[in-house]
């Protein structure tokens, strides 16, 4: 009856984490199998090789580096899971053996049946609601220092619940009655849920606030491209009297060099007007600032205007702005900048392609370090987090679109490939 009971503990504990970390849900029943199974077959082994106490809480932590909890997502999303799974072990484990105290053997196991049952369904119908897949990255960057709610306190939430459960679990007193029993166990499920609902207020307030934060970011950019364009064409009339009066003075030298620097300042706003949405085009002319400003071309080829592509202008600029921004920070470190940034809008079939490509240092192993620039954590750069290029290819799969990078000699080129939209819906 221990192991039966146990395996049902465990792999409704295991299914709940993984689906309120968004797991699908055959993969999250195949892991809660395989997590119930060892655990249950440890409470059974250990009484026969005389090892005492109940080690199948311990078993079940450490069962997070064994199992393929989340497959290949980030450090925080599997520590969120496991944070959760423990949790919700000890609140399971809490409710069986509390009825096992007064409950015949048989009557206990299908009362923990039911609980069982009961706190799947709960589950269920709060992973409804659970954190996005990319949830940390509402804790990071932009409006941080403006936000009153911390990456710590969703921490604090998990891991705090996951010790009050363990403790409660471990609890080496007997509950004086069953009104007593029923009310450690309703202060324990308050707790776990409590905690979890906290966790989904937290990431949807923080991204909230941040997309809040962000708009008015375009806003101010907007209204900074609009009135560079404005400008441009109140100063056209200066412009073609100063041309003319050199002309008429016969000044051609001047003349000319007066044309190329007006050309050469409107290229950039005039290859940026085919861009649909003045967010874009802002986020991408406020680039060519910085490249200049770092003494860096930042040369322009946009052949597409953005307006069908399934991403929003918010998401499309997230794509531009960590490839710009990648790629000016890896420049600025050499000594020639001669062949500057190249900045590819284009449409290929039935996707739209943001291609950049730039210079890149001498690396001593290419195809590793393809490999490694998507490693979340990773990164080549001083004072970068590596979690750009990871946090780009998650929203393109959103999509179904891909990013990939090749090398050719000593340029290297992202291409982020994004669906368009469909008719009436997006991709």
């Amino acid at each position: 009856m221990r192991s039966v009971s146990v395996f049902l503990c465990a792999s409704a504990a295991w299914y709940a984490a993984g689906r309120f970390t968004r797991q699908p849900p055959r993969e999250a029943a195949a892991d809660a199998a395989a997590a119930g199974l060892l655990c249950a077959l440890l409470s059974f082994l250990l009484p026969l090789a005389g090892i005492g106490g109940d080690w199948s809480l311990a078993a079940f932590a450490l069962l997070g580096p064994v199992l393929p909890l989340q497959g290949a997502r980030g450090r925080e999303d599997r520590l969120a899971a496991l944070l959760t799974a423990v949790g919700a072990y000890g609140l399971l484990g809490s409710l069986c053996r509390a009825v096992g105290w007064f409950l015949s053997p048989l009557w206990a196991l299908a009362m923990a049946g039911l609980l069982t049952a009961a706190f799947l369904g709960a589950a269920r119908a709060v992973s409804r609601h659970a954190p996005p897949e990319d949830w940390p990255e509402y804790f990071d960057g932009k409006g941080q220092e403006h936000m009153t709610v911390r990456r710590a306190d969703v921490w604090v939430a998990l891991g705090g619940m996951a010790a009050l459960e363990t403790a409660v679990l471990l609890l080496p007193e007997h509950p004086a009655s069953p009104l007593q029993a029923a009310v450690l166990g309703g202060v324990c499920a308050a707790l776990f849920w409590g905690a979890l609902y906290g966790v989904c207020l937290m990431t949807a307030y923080r991204r909230e606030r941040l997309t809040t934060l962000i708009d008015q970011d375009y806003r101010s950019e907007m209204q900074a491209f609009m009135s560079v364009i404005r400008s441009q064409r109140h100063d056209y009339n200066f412009h073609v009297q100063a041309l003319s009066g050199l002309v008429n003075e016969g000044n051609l030298e001047d003349c000319r060099a007066y044309l190329n620097n007006l050309v050469r300042d409107s290229a950039d706003m005039n290859t940026l007007l085919p861009i649909r949405d003045p967010a874009i085009a802002a986020l991408v002319y406020s680039f060519c600032t910085m490249a200049r400003e770092d003494g860096i071309a930042l040369h322009l080829d946009v052949q597409n205007d953005l307006s069908c592509v399934a991403t929003s202008v918010y998401e499309t600029n997230k794509v531009i702005g960590n490839l710009l921004q990648n790629a000016i920070d890896e420049v600025r470190t050499h000594e020639d900048k001669s062949f500057g940034i190249h900045l590819y809008i284009l449409k290929r079939g039935e996707n739209c392609i943001i291609h950049v490509a730039n210079k890149l240092a001498p690396v001593a192993d290419a195809e590793e370090y393809l490999r490694d620039i998507y490693k979340p954590g990773l990164s080549t750069k001083a004072g970068h987090e590596g979690i750009g290029l990871t946090s780009v290819q998650h929203l393109l799969g959103r999509y179904r679109g891909v990013l990939y990078s090749r090398l050719d000699g000593d340029v290297i080129h992202f291409v982020a490939k994004i669906p368009q939209r469909l008719e009436g819906g997006t991709q």
